[in-house]
């Protein structure tokens, strides 16, 4: 299974609005070129409508990992949770898409694997690329979105998925770089369950004060099963959301580490359609 081939290619619009010789965007598509990966990569950027003409105020970043596919679902969650909330800090957001140049498993991969029966033998060499995709976000992206946008330190990541996967591995392993943390199904079964192995120790032995997270889990194979009984089965058909139930385990039996942890299950929705519910629970569960 190859999550890439859903991913298409969406365009979107730019505005833009000058005021005392600086230029602002309300919608736009940008264009970094990255020395850490040898390519260019495109973004896409959302300001809030308040901060059009204005320089004052700073605003959270809302980082979407497959920005070409979720930069717009994101958009639109946030204007739903504004109205459904009341509360305008769901508008006053920055939400920056990250294009997916189709190497999701090369980005989205902390390890490198020779094959699985879900990755072939001619995508697997090019897989273990996350250290890479990290640096990338930290030393070149952040720079970016800081010298372009009003952006301020708090930072939002969403990803699905392999995106979840990277996630995960940045939260674990380089916490600071975010805030909050978004998993949507994220793929913790990636070679033989080696993340998730390692985040047994982590969550015990680290603090993530004033970080939180939201992983979503979809019903992937069997939509008959809950929760107990998927934790209790042992065939293939629940190979892939075992290990999320896993985490989820590790999470709970750790709260010194004061993360602060929500999850929901989603029955009736399956890998590829859960993303859209996922993000909107988990962004109301980060703004409440």
């Amino acid at each position: 299974m190859n999550p890439g081939l859903f991913f298409l290619f969406v365009l979107a619009s730019t505005v833009v609005t000058a005021q005392n010789n600086t230029v602002v965007v309300s919608k736009r598509v940008d264009t970094i070129h990255s020395a850490i990966l040898n390519e260019d990569r495109y973004l896409w950027v959302h300001i809030p409508d308040m901060a059009v003409g204005s320089s004052k105020k700073i605003y959270p970043v809302i980082y979407v990992l497959d920005g070409q596919v979720y930069f717009d679902t994101v958009k639109d969650i946030l204007t739903r949770l504004s109205k459904e909330t009341g509360k305008n800090a769901a508008t006053e957001m920055i939400v920056v898409g990250i294009g997916n140049i189709w190497q999701r498993y090369r980005d989205y991969t902390p390890t490198n694997i020779t094959s699985s029966p879900w990755v072939d033998i001619y995508t697997a060499p090019t897989t273990g690329g996350g250290n890479k995709f990290i640096s990338f976000l930290e030393k070149e992206l952040f720079p970016h979105i800081n010298a372009t946008c009003p952006a301020s330190s708090t930072r939002i990541l969403i990803g699905h998925s392999l995106g979840g996967l990277i996630a995960m591995d940045i939260l674990l392993n380089h916490s600071s770089m975010f805030n909050y943390y978004a998993a949507l199904d994220p793929s913790m079964w990636w070679d033989d369950e080696k993340l998730l192995h390692q985040s047994k120790a982590i969550l015990t032995n680290n603090t993530f004060e004033k970080k939180s997270l939201f992983p979503a889990i979809a019903n992937t194979m069997d939509k008959d099963m809950d929760v107990a009984q998927i934790k209790n089965d042992t065939s293939a058909k629940t190979i892939l959301i075992r290990p999320s139930l896993v985490l989820r385990g590790y999470i709970h039996a750790n709260k010194q580490n004061k993360l602060k942890f929500d999850w929901k299950f989603y029955k009736e929705y399956h890998h590829m359609t859960v993303a859209p519910a996922a993000a909107y629970d988990a962004l109301k569960f980060f703004i409440e």
